[in-house]
């Protein structure tokens, strides 16, 4: 290469688009950087979002906003039809939408657009009560708990929100190590369309299953539905945890010392030792069994949370020498269980649904300050986004508190962090209760680092 080549090799600069979990366009390009040394990511406002809810006859959806948007459209899968209750991006909606599957696409500059998605199971499929979060496109989504057997099964529901086809690749792992799952790769997800894939037509008879789902093209959301008659009864959608990783936190778990299950993934070549701290009302403690616990590499484990831990709202703090995956399953009675997912603290606000659903009571919100203390502003707001009132939580150093969050009248609430919280919701039906790990809603994202290219 010439000199002159060499020269003109250096002044170019790469423009790059950024791309969020939760949002599939951004109304901006991020300008390269002038300087030789390139430059930090920095936060983009998302002008559009879009995500996928699982819909049925049980099942109602719910749409919300940080902030009023300037159009919205909600289109039924398959077919594409219209659902015009999902579409008003000034208020909050619900709608029981006719359909296997939802879509909802939203515009507006930085007004965080969010899905839910509630209802209670019919008794034959383990019954329970439901609350979901609507997932945005995923690359990859590491979900532990699940299962294959006859009494405890799971359906993975894959929605392409896009019309061209799409693919992914799913791996397997149980107690016993990596699985071999028939035609779980290059699977196929028509345009607009949902696919709901049982993991006992993967792989059968396994009664603990940890999974990977890793989008090869296309533009897929991902959850799954988990369903028991086992010891422990009831249905809980499986949202993504962290990936693999030596420090996590696992908020979220709720008041009771009984049926609390740590499962923890090691898809690792070596074997991992995980130790435990609880994040609890007053400290952060290491209980008595849950120190140096052993996972071996390519497997999957399950702890019994000893009565150790504590019976209070807590979290886990996990730290390993070995990347791992953790979840908690969280079973108070035999009537209906819920997880806790691990979850990065929150960056910005998040919303909190209270009108998803005939007769769930209002939900309780559990923080975690793992580090230094903070506090969270939270709001409540009517249907009609109108602030209903407003207050202040704050959080001691490495500690777990909770309050209720029962404005009359309050369709929603927005949740806004003032350092490092990770942040729940559990809502309780009768004998039903169901987990929502909280994540900021879709209002800025990063834009990747840029380098000059030499």
């Amino acid at each position: 290469m010439s000199q002159r080549q060499r020269a003109n090799m250096k002044d170019l600069r790469i423009l790059v688009l950024p791309f969020a979990a939760v949002a599939l366009v951004l109304l901006a390009l991020v300008a390269p950087s002038s300087s030789e040394s390139g430059r930090p990511p920095s936060r983009v406002i998302v002008g559009e979002a879009s995500y996928a809810c699982p819909a049925g006859s049980v099942i109602t959806v719910a749409s919300g906003q940080v902030r009023a948007g300037t159009g919205a459209k909600a289109n039924i899968f398959p077919g594409r039809a219209r659902d015009a209750e999902l579409e008003k991006p000034s208020s909050w909606r619900t709608s029981v939408v006719d359909g296997s599957g939802v879509m909802v696409q939203q515009a507006g500059r930085a007004s965080g657009p969010v899905g839910f998605f509630a209802g209670t199971a019919p008794k034959k499929g383990g019954g329970g009560l439901v609350v979901g979060s609507c997932p945005g496109v995923v690359d990859d989504a590491w979900l532990l708990g699940l299962g294959s057997g006859g009494k405890h099964f799971s359906t993975l529901i894959l929605t392409n929100l896009a019309d061209t086809p799409a693919a992914v690749d799913l791996s397997l792992w149980g107690p016993k190590g990596k699985i071999d799952a028939v035609g779980s790769e290059g699977i196929v997800v028509g345009p607009s369309s949902v696919r709901r894939i049982r993991l006992d037509e993967l792989a059968a008879g396994e009664s603990e299953l940890a999974m990977h789902v890793h989008r090869r093209r296309g533009s897929l959301s991902a959850v799954v539905n988990d369903s028991a008659t086992t010891v422990f009864s009831g249905t809980e959608p499986v949202s993504a945890t962290l990936s693999p990783r030596r420090k996590q936190v696992i908020g979220g778990l709720v008041q009771g010392a009984q049926g609390r299950t740590l499962m923890v993934l090691n898809p690792g070549a070596d074997t991992a030792r995980v130790s435990v701290k609880v994040i609890g009302a007053k400290n952060t403690f290491a209980p008595s069994g849950l120190d140096q616990i052993k996972v071996r590499a390519g497997a999957t484990r399950s702890i019994t949370v000893p009565k150790s831990a504590g019976s209070g709202a807590q979290a886990l703090q996990l730290t390993s020498d070995q990347p791992v995956s953790a979840t908690v399953r969280m079973a108070p009675s035999a009537k209906d269980y819920a997880y806790a997912e691990a979850v990065p603290a929150l960056t910005g606000p998040s919303v909190v649904p209270v009108e998803v659903g005939p007769k769930i009571g209002a939900p309780r919100l559990l923080l975690t300050a793992p580090g230094a203390a903070a506090t969270v502003d939270v709001q409540a707001y009517d249907s009609s986004m109108r602030r209903l009132a407003a207050t202040t939580v704050k959080i001691k150093a490495g500690t777990t508190t909770w309050t209720r969050l029962e404005t009359p009248e309050a369709a929603y609430f927005v949740v806004t962090p003032h350092g490092k919280v990770v942040a729940a919701a559990t809502y309780v039906k009768g004998d039903g209760i169901s987990s929502l790990a909280l994540t900021p809603a879709p209002v800025t994202v990063l834009s990747p680092q840029v380098r000059p290219v030499s």
